[in-house]
């Protein structure tokens, strides 16, 4: 498992350190001069295997990623569980697990440890930058801290500061959270289960429910209520309580305008990258009017947007999709018509 240590005292944005951090990262191809870098940025729940997840982006099924002519960059975000430090990590002046002890993060802590992560890997240049949800929120940022290094940044379903309604859903799935995280194990996996039902209804839209989830099983009981309990029990063992907290903190704390100068246009209009934002018509968490908004102010983007009725969930499944709008808006000669 590749491992690349951070400074041993790694500063955050919020003043305190985390110490003997490192993050868990894949690199798909060689790092080449002769090859461009896509650099994708994970979403919540996700990992630095892309291919595992967002396997519609590659060439072969269908995306705009070939791995003869691109290298594949992903790390897994601190504060995850797929790798990286977090809170279930050990905690180094005690030997013990973090839990609690874990400091809070923000998108430019993540965002800070990837460029500690770019630099070792002497990439000295991002030609595709790419991120979905919260990871779309990190590669905005990256794009104004690094923005000699972004050449081209694609942000799908994703938001320059997160919204009232945003935060709500996520603060009704930590407070199911800690309905049972001072329990056993089953009350912890309830809780968790719990979340991940709340989740679901900001994940998928109106459409998709009645379309999909209508009515009453053969069983007697609501479709819909079945399909909730049945996403909360997958998402166990597959997702940590405490990386969930601290994820969901870090989504709401988003704002690319804090401690800059308090005017989110301004700080969009410093964007240098080529951007494209991609979102999606029947997303009910990072509704269409954010991705406008950010591609009206940054002075070199286009928006497109994907019609489907799996809300917001589609920038995962639309991969050919985002495909086609990365090569008409950002590929010129290179490659082939998808």
């Amino acid at each position: 498992m590749p491992q690349h240590k951070l400074p041993y005292h790694f500063q955050l944005e919020n003043g305190q350190t985390l110490q003997a951090a490192s993050l868990y990262y894949e690199v798909l191809g060689e790092i080449s001069e002769n090859k461009e870098v896509v650099w994708v940025c994970h979403a919540f729940t996700g990992s630095a295997t892309v291919k595992d997840w967002w396997a519609s982006l590659f060439f072969e099924n269908g995306g705009f990623i070939d791995l003869e002519k691109h290298t594949v960059i992903c790390a897994n975000m601190l504060g995850s569980c797929y790798g990286s430090t977090g809170p279930d990590s050990i905690y180094p002046e005690n030997g013990a697990i973090y839990r609690e002890k874990f400091p809070e993060l923000n998108n430019r802590d993540v965002v800070k440890a990837f460029i500690d992560l770019r630099k070792a890997l002497n990439v000295s240049k991002i030609d595709y930058l790419i991120g979905g949800s919260l990871g779309g929120q990190q590669a905005l940022e990256w794009s104004i801290i690094e923005p000699e290094v972004i050449l081209n940044q694609i942000l799908v379903a994703s938001n320059a500061k997160h919204s009232s309604w945003g935060i709500a859903f996520n603060e009704l799935q930590r407070q199911a959270i800690e309905l049972g995280e001072n329990g056993n194990k089953e009350e912890k996996q309830k809780a968790l289960s719990l979340a991940r039902s709340i989740a679901m209804l900001s994940y998928r839209s109106y459409e998709d429910f009645e379309n999909n989830q209508f009515g009453k099983s053969e069983h007697g009981d609501w479709k819909v209520a079945s399909y909730l309990k049945y996403q909360g029990e997958k998402f166990n063992g597959r997702f940590s309580i405490n990386s969930y907290k601290i994820l969901s903190k870090m989504m709401d704390a988003h704002n690319i305008a804090e401690s800059r100068t308090d005017n989110l246009k301004e700080v969009l209009g410093s964007i240098k990258a080529k951007t494209l934002c991609i979102g999606i018509d029947s997303d009910n968490l990072f509704p269409i009017e954010e991705q406008i908004f950010m591609s009206e102010n940054i002075p070199n983007a286009n928006l497109e947007e994907i019609e489907s009725l799996k809300g917001h969930d589609a920038f995962l499944i639309e991969g050919n999709l985002i495909s086609h709008f990365i090569k008409k808006h950002l590929i010129n000669t290179l490659y082939e018509e998808i």
